[in-house]
């Protein structure tokens, strides 16, 4: 079992990604989206990785985004509310705010990308404090 990223913070996010024209986005989302499936095993879903996003994305012409950031948002919303967590994200707060985004200029989708790493990392947090404890209850995944 490895230890997840519980610092993720939405102004390097969006910072490295205009310097770097959105490289840096993809890469961030991509070991995130590792992250989220990781965090929400237990739950029998994953979400699809930052390739099939791109592409169903500009097949779609958007519309597959505020699919997979509502899935996202809801895999989160069933881990948080499964641990106890008191943290408050949904996959519909996440898809408003992403199609409110589309009307001005982006904005509210930083909102609701935000909630996503707020979420994860709080979720990453619980999961990193248990890790030994999962190690012994299931030796067989200790090295892994």
């Amino acid at each position: 079992m490895r230890k997840i990223k519980d610092d993720r913070s939405l102004i390097p996010y969006l910072l490295l990604g205009l310097i770097t024209f959105g490289i840096y986005n993809i890469w961030y989302l991509h070991h995130m989206v590792k992250d989220v499936n990781e965090l929400c095993r237990e739950d029998g879903k994953q979400s699809s990785g930052v390739l099939a996003y791109i592409l169903l994305s500009l097949v779609t012409c958007g519309f597959y985004s505020f699919f997979w950031w509502f899935r996202i948002g809801d895999m989160l919303d069933r881990a948080v509310h499964r641990r106890g967590l008191n943290t408050s994200i949904s996959g519909g707060y996440v898809l408003i705010s992403m199609v409110l985004g589309v009307l001005v200029c982006g904005i509210a989708s930083w909102v609701g990308i935000h909630k996503v790493f707020e979420a994860t990392n709080d979720l990453a947090t619980d999961y990193n404090a248990n890790i030994r404890t999962r190690a012994y209850q299931n030796p067989d995944n200790a090295g892994a």
